[in-house]
């Protein structure tokens, strides 16, 4: 089989075709790389995509302040052709061009590109109430309220900007971002309480995922995905299989054992109506007119000031929740009277006061003014723990401990720290990493992903079992002729669960949950 073409394009033109006049960069392409996929197995959240191009750059081609076609956020995207199909591998953003200087050097530049998922890092979300509700709900209403780089942007509405500003002339409002989320199994009683002011929506994604047991990634055609737990113990189907014949591997036996699993979850207690939920500290000035217009942002706290929810926010009343002086110290006139404070957005875990000065004078928002509601409460944390202790008097004791803050219900966390404990307790081989070169399988390189199950057999350890491929490593240089990669794998455990219909409840298999 004939080495694959691999075809490296920018979007200049933004238009999500890849295919204008000059938007293909592979013939100045000499070494490309790139990653998708999680840091660990079992880990609940990938970390973000990233691909590397190096080009040549004798014309000044891919130097933005010569060429300013070439603009930092403009979509990437790689792709291969063996002859018959073509595949997309990665689908991201530039997020940075590095062209060496010097007319005499040797005239490279490289782009570095991310996904979606790194913008997540970036930006902090707050949220309404989420009662009732599973992981991928939040995930939607999260990632509905994020000013995420949509795509294409041509002949999209963009704010004050030439040639996107003109709304209903010859541009129209940006569509959404392409996601796909699976229906989470677990119903979370409370989520978003525990956000305060806000926190990085990477990290409140990590909260639902670690709640549900779910895995979110980035795949490679830049979609946001979410996977139920269920997801791998359904796929029982083997896509690839390698025996003897893998370029290496990366083998360990019992490096993934716990014998004993905690699981820590945060109980939620409702507290009474017209409860304080937030108090102002100290003094605060506020100009007469525009000048003087604030915005306060009111993470809720108990007395202890440890971070709680709000079922119900009550807009701040004068004279009762707050008051206002000439003075800082109040010894002025009193100008609540003169003063706006309007409860302007409410979220579980903070809210945004709107305050204003309608007098002519300054005027200070007295310190113990408040926000008054129906708060919520976390408990103490409870922790559910589950010991294998033939496993830890034979092997000794090897330590789990999950927790997130979405995690309310000790019976959830209970059947999270059996299920743990049935699929890791005892030792066993686990393949770490599979490496690969396009010498002995390219058709496998190029058509596997991400939670594609795979098998392999090795003969020196004896050791047999399905994996799912849950990172890719590529690298391609030589002028496309040598294309190596590195798959991070986690062990395929669905043969050990029950599945109705398949399974042998208590005889080959035990309860999932």
């Amino acid at each position: 089989m004939p080495p694959p073409t691999y075809h490296i394009a920018v979007d200049l033109d933004d238009d999500g075709s890849f295919t204008g006049l000059a938007e293909s960069f592979t013939s100045d392409v000499l070494h490309v790389a790139w990653r998708l996929g999680f840091s660990q197995p079992h880990d609940t959240v990938a970390a973000p995509i990233a691909a590397r191009v190096t080009l040549r750059n004798h014309h000044r081609a891919y130097s933005p302040e010569h060429h300013p076609a070439l603009q930092i956020g403009l979509p990437l995207r790689i792709q291969s052709h063996d002859g018959l199909t073509t595949r997309t591998h990665f689908t991201g953003f530039i997020h940075r061009v590095e062209p060496l200087t010097g007319e005499q050097g040797e005239r490279l530049a490289v782009i570095h590109a991310l996904g979606l998922d790194h913008q997540l890092g970036q930006h902090r979300i707050r949220l309404p109430p989420q009662i009732d509700v599973t992981a991928d709900a939040v995930i939607t209403a999260l990632l509905a309220g994020l000013p995420l780089r949509h795509t294409p942007l041509k002949d999209h509405w963009l704010l004050g900007v030439p040639g996107h500003a003109e709304l209903d002339s010859h541009t129209h409002l940006g569509s959404a971002f392409p996601v796909t989320l699976q229906t989470g199994h677990s119903t979370l009683a409370y989520a978003a309480d525990t956000w305060g002011d806000g926190i990085p929506a990477l990290e409140a994604i990590r909260q639902m995922a670690d709640a549900e047991r779910g895995r979110f990634f980035v795949d490679r055609f830049g979609q946001m995905t979410f996977l139920n737990r269920h997801h791998t113990l359904l796929a029982t189907t083997s896509l690839a299989a390698f025996s003897d014949d893998m370029d290496g591997l990366d083998y360990a036996y019992g490096a993934d054992i716990a014998n004993q699993v905690e699981v820590e979850c945060r109980p939620r207690t409702i507290g009474a109506s017209g409860s304080t939920l937030w108090q102002l500290a100290n003094p605060q000035r506020i100009e007469p007119g525009e000048l003087g217009h604030r915005r306060l942002i009111t993470p809720y706290r108990d007395s202890t000031g440890q971070p709680m929810g709000a079922l119900q926010v009550l807009a701040p009343v004068p004279f009762l929740d707050f008051t206002a002086n000439t003075q800082p110290d109040g010894s002025g006139l009193d100008v609540t009277a003169g003063l706006l404070v309007i409860l302007a957005e409410s979220s579980f875990s903070g809210a945004v006061l709107e305050v204003r000065n309608l007098t002519a004078a300054t005027a200070y928002l007295m310190p113990a003014a408040r926000l008054r509601g129906t708060p919520l409460h976390l408990a103490d944390p409870a922790l559910v723990q589950h010991t294998d202790w033939a496993s830890v008097n034979r092997h000794g004791l090897a330590t789990l401990r999950l927790a997130s803050p979405a995690l309310t219900s000790a019976d959830e966390a209970d059947q999270m720290a059996r299920y743990e404990l049935a699929r890791r307790s005892q030792p066993r081989g686990t393949v770490r990493a599979l490496h690969l070169s396009g010498t002995l399988h390219q058709a496998q390189l190029l058509a596997r992903t991400l939670f594609d199950r795979v098998t392999l057999h090795e003969s020196q350890t004896a050791h047999t079992a399905d994996y799912f491929i849950i990172a890719e490593e590529h690298e391609v240089d030589r002028a496309g002729t040598r294309h190596r990669a590195r798959w991070l794998l986690e062990p395929a455990a669905a043969s050990a669960f029950w599945i109705l219909g398949v399974s042998l409840l208590d005889q080959t298999t035990v309860l999932a949950y």
